[in-house]
C-alpha cells in the first residue's frame, strides 16, 4: 500500500482530544502512514508534522480526521471542499449528526481506512456573499442574519431569487441547508430535511408576526437577506456558527446551494432517524 497522510484537527477545549489523537497517531504510524497535525496539538504532542486548516493548501492530503464534536468538524469543511480532501469525525462530545465514530478500536478504524472498507458520502455545501465583499464563505449548515448584541429587533427583507417572500421583524433569520436543518434551524422550530435532499429553508426568528412560517426552497433559488440598522447600532451575520461579521449600516448576504462538495468517510449506513430521535431525547432530558 501507499502512504498516506492524514491531517488531524481536534478541539483544543475538551482535554481528551489529546489522549486520542496520541493513541491516533501511534496508530498510523505503526501502520506506515504520514500524521500532520493542527499546531497546536503538533506542540502538544511533539509527534508527527505539525500545520494549520489554512496551510493545507499546498500539500498531498489523502484525509482530515476531526475530533471533536459538531463544531470542531464544521470547522474543517470549507478546506476539506475547495481542497477535495475526505473527512472523517470521530465524536468527543454529544450526539453528533455529522460524525461517524462514535466508539471504535483505533487499529481497526486505521485498518479499514488503509483497506478502503468504506464508502464516500457527498453533501453539498452552502455559498454564501455579502454584498460589497469579495469572500465567499462555504458553509454545511446554516448562515443566519440576526441582531446580534444589538437590543433591538431587525427588519430584514427576504427574497427568493428577486421575488419578496416576507419582511420580518425580530431576532433575524436563518438560511439552512438540508444537512443544517437539524442545528440551529431545528431548535428554532424549522423543519427537519433529510440530508441528502438539495433544498434551502428560510426561517424568521423570533418573528412578531406568527403567520411567517419557515419556506422551503428547491436547489436552484438563491435566498437573499437584507436589512438596515441605525447609526451606532449593528448587525451581525454567522456562518455556521463558526465565523461571525458584526456590520452597520444596510447589509445584504446571498446564499444559494455551492457547487463544492464535502466527502464524509462512512463506515455503515447512516441512519438519520435513529439519531435524531437520540438528538431529541438528550434535549428532553431522557
Amino acid at each position: 500500500m501507499n502512504e498516506k497522510m492524514y491531517f488531524l484537527f481536534a478541539n483544543p477545549l475538551k482535554p481528551e482530544t489529546v489522549t486520542v489523537a496520541r493513541e491516533l497517531t501511534s496508530a498510523l504510524e505503526a501502520a506506515g502512514e504520514g500524521v500532520l497535525l493542527d499546531s497546536w496539538l503538533h506542540e502538544e504532542l511533539h509527534a508527527g508534522g505539525g500545520a494549520t486548516l489554512a496551510e493545507l493548501g499546498g500539500m498531498d492530503i489523502d484525509f482530515i480526521i476531526s475530533l471533536g464534536g459538531d463544531g470542531t468538524l464544521l470547522r474543517t469543511l470549507p478546506t476539506a471542499a475547495r481542497l477535495k480532501i475526505p473527512v472523517l469525525g470521530i465524536n468527543m462530545g454529544r450526539v453528533g449528526f455529522l460524525l461517524e465514530v462514535e466508539h471504535m478500536d483505533l487499529d481497526l478504524m486505521v485498518g479499514r481506512l488503509r483497506r478502503r472498507e468504506f464508502r464516500l458520502e457527498e453533501r453539498h455545501m452552502l455559498s454564501a456573499r455579502v454584498a460589497g465583499r469579495d469572500e465567499e464563505y462555504l458553509v454545511m449548515n446554516d448562515v443566519v442574519l440576526c441582531r446580534g448584541g444589538n437590543p433591538s429587533s431587525i427588519r430584514v427583507e427576504n427574497y427568493a431569487n428577486d421575488e419578496l417572500v416576507y419582511v420580518t421583524d425580530g431576532d433575524g433569520v436563518i438560511v439552512a441547508s438540508a444537512t443544517g436543518s437539524t442545528g440551529y434551524c431545528l431548535s428554532a422550530g424549522g423543519p427537519v430535511l433529510h440530508p441528502t435532499l438539495k433544498n434551502l429553508v428560510l426561517l424568521p426568528i423570533c418573528s412578531h408576526k406568527a403567520q411567517q412560517l419557515p419556506i422551503v426552497f428547491d436547489e436552484h433559488i438563491q435566498v437573499s437577506m437584507r436589512s438596515n440598522v441605525p447609526a451606532g447600532k449593528t448587525q451581525q451575520i454567522l456562518f455556521d456558527g463558526q465565523t461571525a461579521l458584526e456590520l452597520p449600516g444596510t447589509v445584504e448576504v446571498r446564499v444559494r446551494m455551492s457547487d463544492e462538495c464535502v466527502s464524509f468517510v462512512r463506515f455503515s449506513p447512516q441512519q438519520f432517524y435513529t439519531r435524531l430521535r437520540l438528538k431529541q431525547a438528550e434535549w428532553s432530558g431522557k
